[in-house]
């Protein structure tokens, strides 16, 4: 277990109480609380303190590298009808009701969230409770929400930035993606800056891939004339058919369960030129930036190609306890143990309250298949945000 809290962060998110209080609470959640749960309480869990919503299945882009709707998106696969089901926003107001005491950080994602109609008026519901909400987008809703967004202090929005705006439409699918993303972002600061207001703090996102590698320099520039408060550069997840192999006769062994989601993560790693790669993060490495700059997974640089070369190493994280703090919720309402790989159902909050669910027997029958497994993870797990993310 391995703390990744950029220390650069610690001041900048000092500035707004209730923030700070909150990312500490995380941290204590993670390493403290949910370990001892993990130890003595059977599969239960005391600790929840994550709740990640993937609030729509909808996304008006198609980024090469997405598990959804890249080049081998599982949602591809799937009906339409399924793939379009949503929660109303009055199911997730009860959600909010019956969670809000624990005052759980909420992590908002997609698809796209802003596709969702309802996501404006369910934030501020969120905030109102006195919640604090991170949303995860492509920047297509910001420049119409912006004044509403500082108006009512959303706390932190997630801007997926992937290099200069040529490169950017390439691993976006979509032109014009770039200046979509960049007058949101403006426009918010330009508010921000009228109003002296310090939220909704504005975080990017690059996830390295074969288009974007070698000019990875570039891209963090390009990502700072947003004036970001903090920069996050993903070196990518990913699986290989071997460990997605694996990963289901270990499934189906202890949970009855035969995932699939695994195949949207198989990507072709050796397309990556892993020299320039290199060469680039230690250039950052060596730059000093105005905000702070986050690489995750936290990899030595020597590290980065065997990262890409073994994706059954693990550097050393071991034993995953995200579902000890965490819980994820699908777009129809289905409650499931891993946002990125959603194949075990535990419940559904249009049927049951979050917290019934949380600790139900399926839920615990999942924590005690995780726990029983070497090193207390699946095989697909060795590239996963939720042991390596945060």
């Amino acid at each position: 277990m391995r703390s990744r809290v950029p220390l650069r962060a610690i001041p900048k998110m000092a500035k707004s109480k209730d923030i700070f209080i909150d990312m500490m609470r995380g941290i204590y959640k993670k390493h403290v609380s949910s370990i001892f749960d993990y130890h003595t309480n059977d599969g239960c869990s005391r600790s929840l303190w994550l709740i990640s919503m993937r609030i729509t299945n909808l996304c008006n882009q198609r980024c090469a590298i997405c598990a959804q709707w890249g080049e081998k998106g599982y949602n591809f696969e799937r009906p339409n009808t399924v793939v379009r089901q949503q929660v109303d926003v009055e199911t997730y107001k009860r959600m909010i009701d019956d969670v809000a005491s624990l005052k759980p950080h909420i992590y908002i994602t997609g698809g796209e969230p802003f596709l969702y109609k309802g996501l404006v008026p369910l934030v501020n519901y969120m905030k109102r409770k006195r919640l604090n909400v991170q949303i995860v987008t492509n920047g297509v809703g910001l420049e119409r929400w912006a004044g509403e967004m500082v108006e009512n202090e959303w706390d932190a929005l997630c801007v997926s930035i992937d290099g200069p705006r040529e490169v950017h439409d390439e691993c976006r699918g979509l032109k014009g993606a770039y200046d979509t993303l960049k007058r949101g972002v403006q426009k918010i600061q330009a508010i921000k800056a009228e109003e002296g207001r310090q939220k909704p703090y504005i975080i990017t996102l690059t996830t390295i891939s074969n288009r974007n590698a070698g000019i990875l320099v570039e891209s963090l520039e390009e990502a700072e004339k947003l004036n970001p408060d903090g920069m996050i550069i993903y070196y990518s997840w990913f699986t290989t058919e071997e460990i997605g192999r694996k990963h289901v006769a270990v499934m189906e062994e202890k949970l009855g369960c035969t995932p699939t989601a695994w195949r949207g993560y198989v990507m072709n790693r050796d397309a990556i030129d892993l020299d320039a790669l290199v060469e680039n993060v230690k250039t950052i490495k060596s730059r000093k930036f105005n905000s702070f700059i986050h690489f995750i997974p936290a990899l030595k640089v020597e590290d980065i190609p065997t990262y890409y070369r073994q994706p059954d190493n693990l550097f050393g994280y071991e034993r995953c306890v995200a579902p000890w703090f965490m819980v994820d919720i699908m777009p129809n309402g289905d409650v499931v143990t891993c946002r990125d790989h959603p194949d075990y159902i535990v419940g559904n909050i249009r049927d049951d309250s979050l917290m019934s669910i949380y600790n139900n027997e399926r839920y615990r029958a999942f924590r005690r298949a995780l726990k029983s497994c070497d090193k207390g993870l699946f095989p697909i797990c060795a590239r996963c945000c939720g042991l390596m993310g945060f």
